[in-house]
């Protein structure tokens, strides 16, 4: 048992000394030197917003804007940058429970609300300008000869500040290629299906994306460190101050930032015993139409069947 006692005193004794040389040698070594990781250093959380398409109506049935942001974000997942994204489906799913799409479109007015209910940085916006299909005569596929076409795909996106609303940057791309035509009557075509991707427009959308892709990059890793954290950001409480036939009103208004269309959660605090801070429970969900300079009123968008006077609304 001693000659263990004393291995192990030696193996401890040669890993200390080890560590100390080590300390001396290499004294920059973030373990060593108290570094720890600040908010700047952390990935920035980026939500690409499903595009807006202003191409001929024949391609509308097919969710061009949808389909094209899905590839982009799956360009930019494969990126090694410093961000992260939001999630296709929990995108999807907040975008329809707030009603925040209106014909296809998300109104880039709401950037802010947007942002703070995805909890995302930033938001890219973007617009498919050019979805079009041109004859160029007759071309073989696999030895068929079809319907030879050009297809032009054009995109600009914008990254706008979740926390200002403000547009960091814009950036487009553009993408072109020949080849065999594509039936836009086909029911539940698939951008990632194969009849898509060997078509002329399939191979020019897909060229854009990538154009555009390395593009947004480049300015999403410029502009990262202009983007307020909501680690960073104050939440305030406000209070409801009386009960409407169908809505509220607040006691804060311009003079604490509030503004039109912003949508606030309202919660009940809750004291609970051994808790230094009153628990918020979330009842639900307003939206601002009418702001004064110490009040707002507002109408329920999510909830508000067991609102009463005094429960509080979060707001930044």
């Amino acid at each position: 048992m001693r000659e263990l006692t004393m291995v192990n005193y030696w193996l401890l004794k040669r890993t200390f000394l080890c560590v100390l040389i080590s300390f001396f040698l290499f004294p920059d070594i973030d373990a060593y030197s108290g570094y720890e990781v600040s908010a700047e250093d952390d990935p920035i959380t980026i939500a690409i917003i499903p595009l807006e398409y202003r191409g001929h109506y024949r391609y509308a049935r097919v969710n061009v804007g949808e389909q094209i942001s899905a590839l982009l974000t799956d360009y930019m997942v494969n990126q090694q940058v410093n961000f992260q994204l939001v999630e296709r489906d929990r995108l999807n799913t907040i975008l329809s429970e707030q009603n925040l799409i209106s014909s296809g479109v998300v109104d880039p007015s709401r950037a802010v609300d947007l942002g703070r209910l995805l909890g995302a940085d930033a938001l890219i916006f973007g617009t498919v300008t050019q979805f079009n299909l041109e004859s160029t005569g007759r071309v073989r596929v696999r030895g068929i000869g079809v319907g030879g076409t050009r297809g032009r795909v054009s995109l600009t996106t914008r990254m706008v500040n979740a926390e200002s609303g403000v547009i960091l940057g814009s950036v487009q791309g553009t993408g072109s290629a020949t080849g065999a035509s594509f039936d836009a009557n086909v029911q539940n075509v698939s951008f990632r299906g194969a009849e898509f991707m060997e078509s002329a427009i399939g191979r020019a959308t897909y060229e854009a994306v990538d154009d555009i892709g390395k593009n947004l990059v480049t300015m999403v890793s410029e502009n990262a460190g202009k983007v307020s954290r909501p680690a960073m950001r104050e939440v305030r409480l406000g209070k409801i101050v009386q009960l409407l036939e169908n809505g509220v009103i607040i006691n804060v208004g311009a003079n604490e930032g509030v503004r039109e269309k912003q949508q606030l959660q309202v919660a009940r605090l809750l004291e609970v015993e051994g808790v230094n801070e009153a628990i918020r429970i979330p009842i639900g969900t307003i939206e601002i139409v009418s702001v004064q300079s110490t009040a707002s009123v507002a109408i329920f968008v999510d909830g508000g069947d067991d609102v009463n006077e005094g429960d509080v609304v979060l707001f930044e």
